[in-house]
């Protein structure tokens, strides 16, 4: 199926008010925080910034227990459905994530909506300017799901140095499983905390409004309507868990 390309916009707002309407997933949270984060990113001076180190990233993912799989009895695809944003509106038809309906163990109807990887991808290419390749600030974005979490890279161009200098953010499911929240910055596999001024506000802003998405974010399928009761993310993929 193919998807309609929408214009460009580079206007930052409109990134994090529209993509989050167009998508509300994961992905689009991480890269707008990026966005951000980029003028304030040049590596070595971060702590200058009043950022500081609190362990590695790979500690504070790997410490994520591993989610459970979702395993539907008699699953199908359903020949029409929608996946409704609320107040943001629906996300569009493509092939960038895969639908199921079916039932649990206790008998009850449940949905899931999973996004690969790739699929994210694809979507940041599509939907946003980030994964463009077109701003000499930044490059190579890339989406790098862990269970329970992830990072999201982007190579930054360091001025000061003449080097180019992978950054990501780093982002974690919290207790109740169906939202988001920013466990830092990572620069070389250190992990460093977000300062309590603007720019922890404003990142905190943007990933408010991706959850706002998740928390009003319902699926219609196969004549019913069914509400998100948890988000699942491992080494592969993001699934969307409904009922």
């Amino acid at each position: 199926m193919q998807i309609q390309r929408r214009p460009r916009r580079s206007n930052m707002s409109t990134l994090a008010c529209g993509c989050l309407g167009i998508a509300g997933l994961f992905a689009v949270v991480l890269v707008a925080a990026v966005i951000i984060l980029l003028p304030l990113l040049p590596g070595l001076t971060l702590q200058f910034a009043g950022f500081q180190p609190k362990g590695t990233t790979e500690q504070v993912l790997a410490a994520i227990p591993t989610p459970q799989p979702i395993v539907l009895q008699n699953p199908v695809t359903p020949p029409e459905a929608v996946v409704n944003l609320g107040s943001y509106g629906t996300l569009p038809t493509t092939q960038d994530y895969t639908i199921a309906v079916g039932s649990n163990t206790a008998g009850a109807q449940v949905a899931t909506v999973n996004f690969t990887e790739a699929g994210l991808m694809q979507m940041c290419y599509q939907r946003t300017d980030l994964c463009s390749n077109t701003n000499p600030q930044y490059r190579n974005a890339r989406i790098d799901l862990r269970a329970g979490g992830g990072v999201v890279y982007a190579d930054v161009y360091v001025q000061q140095f003449g080097i180019w200098q992978p950054i990501g953010v780093v982002l974690r499911l919290d207790a109740s499983g169906r939202q988001l929240e920013v466990a830092g910055v990572d620069v070389n596999g250190t992990l460093y905390a977000l300062p309590p001024n603007e720019i922890s506000e404003q990142i905190n802003q943007i990933v408010t409004g991706g959850n706002e998405v998740l928390r009003q974010l319902s699926l219609e399928a196969s004549g019913g309507r069914y509400l998100l009761t948890s988000v699942r993310i491992d080494d592969q993929s993001v699934t969307l868990v409904l009922q």
